[in-house]
């Protein structure tokens, strides 16, 4: 403590005692804001703290074989451990089913599905063989081709016959506490939203305490955007591209010269002051559930969209319609769009807290 009160009398700064206190809890993360020759607490603002986690900035032009292998082996290895991780039971390789009538629980990724009268067949493949798995009922409804789930089933020999579908899923915990607050927007579409209610709610965020702006894509005009970010520079602005902004997916930042913007792919995984941030521009519960983001629109050497991490907010648009979801601890929140149904959110990272704006 001492050293901290001589630094700062050696640069002009006399310090109150809940002044030294804050310095010595947050080490760097501040800097003074104002203040006379006695600083106290309220002198101080803390520096936002930012990692970019998740953020797809290459892609090839010529998709080989030997990709194509990659991407599946990667997907599925990333799954598999996400499962491993997830659930605690005796997993055994398709190739080691047999034909006793036993129960098993196996991982595989989803080749086809087949209706077969009131059944469904799953044709399920991992790295050692492929094998169908029938199931009778509802069990298997919410499953798609290209998925990786795991199956608690009944050994048959050449079929498997299927008892449940397990998801990936994330786990119930109690929501993770951060500093600090952002606004988040999609569906901007500058090129056609009317210009009255895009200054109304660019002036708005101007003149509010609020710093940090998240948009999950579709922003339209980037030069109009540019230049709404431009008229204040204490404001930053982290942005993914929308269908609108680039038809792949993954796809990788837009270009921006406005050095407060942070131009960021879809999807991308931002840390900001102890909180994960999921964005991007098109996503459901359900997705969360199976711990996967999307199907590319191309081959990629590895799986970009597999949810590894779990985020504590997911930020998306597309459907212009303004949603603030909860699924279990996850804050899922939709602006809707400037076209039709506009209402940011505000997220106060403390209480987590999740609210639509009174934009005036």
């Amino acid at each position: 403590m001492q050293d901290i009160v001589t630094e700062y009398f050696n640069r002009g700064f006399l310090l109150t005692p809940e002044a030294l206190e804050l310095i010595a809890k947050e080490q760097d993360d501040f800097e003074i804001a104002s203040g006379g020759f006695v600083l106290d607490k309220n002198s101080f603002i803390t520096r936002d703290r930012i990692k970019i986690l998740k953020n797809f900035t290459e892609k090839k032009s010529e998709v080989t074989t030997e990709d194509f292998v990659k991407f599946y082996t990667s997907k599925y290895e990333k799954m598999k451990n996400i499962i491993l991780s997830r659930i605690q039971k005796d997993f055994i390789s398709l190739n080691k089913t047999d034909s006793m009538r036993s129960d098993a629980y196996i991982i595989g990724i989803v080749r086809e599905i087949r209706e077969d009268g009131s059944k469904k067949v799953l044709e399920l493949e991992d790295m050692t063989t492929n094998i169908p798995v029938i199931f009778d009922g509802p069990a298997a409804a919410d499953v798609e081709i290209d998925d990786v789930i795991a199956v608690h089933a009944i050994t048959g020999g050449k079929v498997l016959f299927g008892k449940e579908v397990l998801f990936p899923d994330i786990p119930i915990r109690s929501p993770t506490q951060g500093t600090g607050k952002a606004c988040f927007v999609s569906d901007l579409h500058l090129e056609a939203a009317p210009e009255k209610e895009i200054e109304r709610f660019f002036s708005w965020f101007d003149r509010s305490d609020i710093k940090n702006l998240f948009v999950a894509g579709d922003i339209g005009d980037r030069n109009s955007f540019q230049e709404l970010a431009g008229r204040n520079n204490n404001k930053s602005f982290f942005v993914i591209p929308g269908e609108k902004d680039g038809a792949d997916y993954p796809q990788t930042p837009m270009e921006f010269t406005q050095k407060n913007i942070t131009s960021l792919s879809n999807p991308a995984l931002v840390e900001m002051n102890g909180i994960k941030i999921l964005i991007t521009h098109n996503m459901s519960p359900a997705l969360l559930k199976k711990r996967h983001i999307g199907k590319p629109t191309s081959v990629l050497s590895t799986d970009y969209m597999a949810l590894e991490e779990v985020p504590d907010i997911v930020h998306f648009g597309h459907s212009h319609t303004p949603q603030i979801i909860n699924y279990k601890s996850v804050t899922m929140v939709n602006s809707g769009s400037l076209l039709s149904d506009f209402k940011p959110v505000i997220i106060d990272f403390a209480s987590r807290d999740a609210k639509f704006a009174k934009v005036e």
